[in-house]
């Protein structure tokens, strides 16, 4: 990370924000330099992380409670599948980050499926990854990253489609990835949506967005043994948040996650 680079965000954020007494360039490179070396990160430096950064409340909640050393964060998933899953191709990407937001409209149906996801090479000359996707989508649009490629049906009824990376990685080499997936018209309303990672994920997000016209009465935040098993391994109840469910795991392998709920 270039910190001259994150130095000048912090300028930037301190004058439009006149946040305290200005420090010096000298000053301010240190703490940065100290902060990111993981020496000394006071709790002003991480709010000024925060700010000049735009991180949302929920991440910022969760960077102080780990400063102050009473993180909440749940513990990661790992290997419930019960049989192994045929896959279109052996993956060779390791996922560092990845957020995944659901949208439903107002007639309890899927309206779009918005990801944001960086990949890491784990071998040379990884040309592209493959989103997995559900039957009822019907366009795929790319919005960073790559170009739409082949398409698969494979394992049993998984459908997936292929991403060319805009340039092949080589070991350790990362690409940033961002995709939207609309559904067509239906008039089955769904109750659930999963997500499953066969090599480990990090820093996994999950949110389901409802209209304020059809909310569920209740919901489960679940863990399967497969892609299509009918009955959770393990489940719990969660609450709605100003309409969305949303749930953060540090990682998850070699498992299928998600939410189910009853209208």
């Amino acid at each position: 990370m270039n910190q001259s680079a994150v130095a000048k965000v912090f300028d930037v954020y301190m004058f439009d924000s006149g946040e305290g007494e200005f420090p010096s360039s000298r000053v301010l490179k240190d703490r940065i330099s100290r902060a990111l070396s993981g020496a000394v990160l006071t709790p002003q430096t991480l709010n000024w992380f925060i700010g000049a950064f735009g991180m949302p409340e929920s991440d910022a909640i969760r960077l102080r409670e780990t400063l102050n050393g009473h993180t909440s964060l749940p513990p990661g998933i790992s290997h419930t599948l019960r049989t192994p899953t045929e896959l279109a191709r052996p993956q060779r990407h390791r996922t560092i980050s990845l957020m995944e937001r659901y949208v439903f409209g107002p007639t309890g149906t899927p309206s779009t499926r918005h990801t944001r996801q960086m990949i890491r090479a784990a071998e040379d000359g990884v040309e592209s990854y493959i989103f997995n996707h559900e039957p009822e989508v019907q366009a795929i649009n790319v919005l960073q990253g790559g170009r739409l490629g082949r398409r698969f049906e494979y394992g049993e009824g998984l459908k997936g489609v292929e991403i060319v990376l805009e340039t092949p990685l080589n070991n350790s080499q990362v690409a940033a990835l961002e995709y939207d997936a609309t559904f067509r018209d239906s008039l089955i309303s769904p109750t659930q949506v999963r997500r499953a990672a066969y090599a480990r994920a990090e820093q996994f997000s999950l949110t389901v967005q409802f209209s304020e016209q059809r909310k569920p009465r209740e919901a489960w935040w679940c863990v399967w043994d497969d892609h299509f098993a009918h009955r959770p391994l393990e489940e719990r109840p969660v609450d709605l948040r100003k309409n969305s469910l949303v749930h953060f795991l540090p990682y998850f392998e070699q498992a299928v996650v998600g939410f189910r709920w009853g209208w």
